[in-house]
């Protein structure tokens, strides 16, 4: 129900786009949107690719197996391309299907961006496979050297689209043959498949060298002597984790990239629309809100709710160990809001200083900021051990459903904590900020409540083979 939404709501802002006559010139052309399409994509495809293949310590069984290597990609290529032509298919239906409901929803589309669309999306499953393999390379040397011969594959679809502008069958013309070529690399990346494999799934032992070279930090040591040795322990074993696998690292360059693409969109909407009075005042506000949401979500939100999933059968040894529960909750919590002054100085600070806004605004982007990340690990944490995830079938990744519903409660929180501070900051800034700080000190409150209820799911955990 939440994609056929997506997807309707989609088609409506094509509908008033298309029709509308207030609109000068929309800053995004057919081409930008299909290069768009193809990056998030190809962010999917490489997180499907990480989590269902490079990184997954069940893969030995397909790596043992009497079959080629070749064979063992192609069924995985073949898996997560399937799905992602099945989610295109059910988008381009219904939006299709919303054409006949009304007819201000009906509009006509060309033939060849149907089949843009369906070579993009294959495309961007060859790329994110690629991608996925090269990233887990031994060295950093092999990843970039690896990077930089893969890179003509991206880079052609770039030059395409964005810099010849070819359109019509031209450009589809032009995506087959990359296609082409990218398929014709993916022998020659295979055989980096069982290295990847096996720097990825050492980088998770317990007994990875890092463990045992890299000293107590200085944040570790406040956990230590505020939250106890418990949290202490807990908070070092989470951040090493996150930082052995990678993950802050391709967060931040995908962060990167929404940033990139909010500063533009706003840089362009002087074209768009003519904006005038509260409405120029209300736009920068909503496109640094988004930004800020969509980072709560991916430092905070997601990695709340796979914080206990995500130890899989090593779960019993914090159950057993002579911690309390909270200790270990309070561990888990704070590894996780590691990420709030990075969201804070790389996405809250420079965002609107580089749209030109006022130093009012940068102290409510800021105090923003920790309240949705407040709210985002405190429904995360709560919600991710209610509800863990052990089967390693599916990587332990949180379940889908779960994801998006917490997702989309951490959107509503956040928008009737943040919108009233803003709305009556237009009228009187102190009295907005009086009631920003309100907001701030309630998502604290969320943060506390959601660690003592995960203490107690925690508690009430049971474990199985």
């Amino acid at each position: 129900m939440l994609v056929i939404f997506a997807f309707s709501a989609v088609n409506f802002i094509i509908s008033f786009v298309s029709r509308s006559e207030g609109v000068v010139a929309f800053p995004l052309a057919v081409n930008d949107l299909l290069f768009l399409y193809f990056m998030a994509f190809v962010g999917k495809a490489l997180v499907d690719f990480y989590h269902l293949l490079v990184e997954r310590q069940a893969t030995v069984f397909l790596l043992s197996q009497p079959m080629r290597l070749g064979n063992v990609v192609a069924g995985k290529l073949l898996s997560v391309s399937a799905f992602n032509l099945a989610l295109l298919a059910l988008g381009l239906g219904t939006m299709m299907g919303m054409t006949y409901v009304s007819p201000f929803l009906h509009y006509d589309v060309a033939r060849y961006i149907g089949a843009d669309l369906i070579l993009l999306t294959l495309l961007a499953s060859s790329v994110g496979f690629a991608y996925s393999v090269l990233s887990g390379l031994s060295s950093w040397t092999r990843k970039l050297v690896g990077a930089a011969i893969y890179s003509p594959v991206v880079s052609l679809v770039w030059l395409f689209t964005m810099q010849l502008k070819l359109d019509g069958w031209n450009l589809t013309l032009a995506y087959l043959g990359v296609y082409v070529l990218s398929l014709a690399l993916i022998p020659v990346v295979s055989m980096f498949l069982v290295e990847s494999w096996n720097t990825l799934t050492t980088s998770k032992a317990t007994s990875h060298g890092s463990t045992r070279l890299m000293k107590p930090s200085f944040l570790a040591g406040l956990v230590g002597r505020f939250a106890g040795e418990g949290s202490r322990a807990v908070y070092e074993k989470e951040v090493r984790t996150l930082l052995r696998r990678r993950e802050g690292v391709g967060n931040a360059i995908t962060l990167g990239g929404f940033v990139a693409f909010a500063f533009y969109f706003f840089d362009q909407l002087d074209d768009m629309f003519e904006l005038q009075g509260i409405a120029l005042q209300i736009m920068p506000a909503l496109v640094v809100g988004l930004c800020l949401f969509l980072a709560a979500v991916m430092l905070c939100v997601i990695p709340a709710l796979g914080i206990f999933s995500k130890d899989g059968k090593g779960a019993w040894a914090l159950k057993v160990s002579p911690t309390e529960d909270k200790e270990i909750v309070n561990g888990k919590a704070l590894s996780v809001m590691l990420m709030v002054p990075f969201i804070v100085f790389a996405v809250a600070l420079p965002l609107p200083l580089l749209m030109g806004s006022s130093a009012t605004a940068l102290v409510y982007a800021m105090l923003g900021a920790v309240c949705m990340c407040c709210v985002g690990t405190g429904l995360g944490i709560w919600i991710g051990a209610k509800y863990p995830n052990f089967d390693e079938a599916s990587g332990n990744s949180p379940d889908v459903m779960t994801m998006y519903v917490v997702m989309l409660a951490t959107l509503l929180i956040c928008t009737a904590l943040l919108a009233p501070p803003v709305a009556l900051a237009f009228s009187d800034r102190v009295l907005g900020l009086l009631a920003l700080v309100f907001s701030v000190d309630v998502g604290f409150l969320m943060l506390y409540m959601g660690i003592k209820s995960a203490a107690g799911s925690f508690a009430r955990m049971e474990l199985s083979n």
